[in-house]
């Protein structure tokens, strides 16, 4: 299996990597607006006044988070960006207001510091490299997000969204036990949600 998810990871990433920055930009655009539309209606089905939001920092060719992240500080949900310290292990979730300065965490990422406070959000939205739609994601091969995920839904009801480009979709993602289903994914095509 890890052949598999190896070749589906390797051709979505390359595609991705060949957007243009015109099409980056629009994409980031779109995904605010419908990522912020769709914060507002998990809100509601999660029947949260005042959810806590987590959204990743975009790296490499990732689909550009940084629109949705102001969007979401201006419209005041309170943002949190994920902190990452060991592989296969649960991200934990600091506050974040878009013009904090960030520090780079131990595998390179750009993270809020430690003095800012840890929050379990309620809505998570999820980078990847390959989606499938019965609700599955194929991340970068650490588990981190289904350890978060598990841990999470351990405690309260939580939202998932996978955040990837149209192309990054694939017939069928494999599977272990482990893996957890996301609720939606989110494109710059549209908005897919999981039954």
């Amino acid at each position: 299996m890890t052949d598999i998810k190896t070749e589906i990871r390797r051709n979505t990433l390359a595609k991705r990597d060949l957007v243009s920055p015109q099409e980056a930009h629009a994409a980031a655009l779109a995904l605010s607006r419908d990522g912020l539309a769709l914060v507002a209606e998990a809100a509601a089905r999660l029947q949260c006044v005042a959810p806590e939001v987590s959204v990743y920092w975009p790296i490499r060719s990732e689909l550009n988070t940084r629109p949705l992240i102001d969007a979401l500080a201006d419209k005041g949900y309170r943002v949190t960006l994920p902190v990452m310290r060991k592989v296969r292990h649960p991200l934990t979730f600091r506050d974040f207001t878009p013009g904090d300065d960030l520090v780079k965490g131990p595998y390179g990422l750009s993270e809020p510091s430690e003095e800012r406070p840890a929050r379990d959000p309620d809505i998570v939205f999820s980078p990847l490299s390959a989606f499938d739609r019965r609700g599955y994601r194929l991340g970068y091969g650490g588990g981190i997000y289904d350890a978060t995920l598990s841990e999470l839904r351990a405690k309260k009801s939580v939202i998932a969204i996978g955040v990837a480009y149209s192309f990054q979709e694939v017939d069928h993602v494999p599977t272990e036990p482990h893996d957890q289903r996301l609720d939606y994914f989110l494109t710059e095509r549209e908005r897919i949600e999981i039954a």
